[in-house]
């Protein structure tokens, strides 16, 4: 239920975020796209630990200059980045990238196991921490800069740019869809995991747990499917075409240019630096 409760605080907090005065706020959809995506291709490109270290730092000023709470930058950091190390810790090892041993976890190991030979020991390397640490750097830059993008603009701005840049009109279609709606699912499958709970006296064994979770699964997907088909069918009765209009067509001025020209300065830098 809080993690229900929490999603919802996310959504709103953003609209409130997109709409208050800041940097990136007053910058037009197209140029943000352009700018902060690009630099999501930079930084995976770049290898050097400063260089990475670089970008993810003129993301937080950035954020700082936008006006997002650093608890919100903090929750993504926590959640990203920590999985990130969870699939990048064996890289660390011996195992996987030799290198000057740091600090041993376990002697005397086997010397084969089944067709392959292995070290006598299992450490952390020096090598191997220099991988690690790229990867979690070069993660956490990537989502910090997707997290601008989006909290910062108003998403029909957003799909609008996305449109004026090119993308098709169904990709832009149902992410315009998955946002409107995304609110209300939430809701059902709160409502759903409520009603359960006000109806039972103590919780079954693991498997009726189990069962009731994938039963609650198939309930929503047919509500989704139901409740997108019907929206859909209305929307195209009304002379729905997939595009985006706004009620004031957004304009380059020389603020998003000079945006877009600082990013692509900053990027080539980072580039020859890294």
């Amino acid at each position: 239920m809080s993690s229900f409760a929490r999603v919802l605080e996310d959504l709103l907090t953003y609209e409130k975020i997109s709409t208050q005065p800041g940097f990136l706020q007053g910058l037009e959809a197209r140029a943000k796209v352009v700018g902060l995506m690009g630099m999501v291709v930079v930084v995976t490109w770049v290898h050097h630990l400063t260089t990475l270290a670089a970008a993810l730092g003129a993301s937080l000023v950035l954020a700082v200059a936008s006006g997002i709470p650093l608890s919100r930058l903090g929750r993504s950091w926590l959640a990203v980045p920590l999985f990130s190390a969870a699939i990048v810790a064996p890289a660390a090892l011996n195992l996987v990238t030799p290198g000057r041993p740091l600090l041993f976890l376990w002697q005397s190991l086997p010397s084969h196991w089944g067709p392959w030979s292995l070290p006598p020991f299992l450490a952390i390397t020096d090598a191997g921490l220099v991988v690690a640490a790229r990867f979690i750097l070069r993660t956490t830059a990537c989502v910090t800069l997707a997290l601008l993008l989006t909290a910062t603009t108003p998403p029909a701005r957003l799909f609008r740019g996305l449109r004026a840049l090119g993308v098709p009109k169904l990709m832009v279609m149902l992410l315009s869809m998955m946002e409107r709606y995304l609110g209300v699912l939430l809701r059902v499958a709160q409502e759903i995991h409520l009603a359960k709970l006000s109806r039972s006296i103590a919780a079954g064994s693991l498997r009726a747990e189990q069962d009731w979770v994938a039963a609650g699964m198939g309930a929503l997907f047919r509500r989704t499917q139901a409740l997108g088909n019907a929206v859909y069918l209305a929307m195209l009765s009304r002379g729905y075409t997939g595009e985006v209009y706004l009620l004031d067509e957004p304009c380059w001025r020389r603020r998003d240019w000079g945006f877009v020209g600082g990013v692509v300065a900053f990027g080539a830098l980072l580039l020859l630096l890294g």
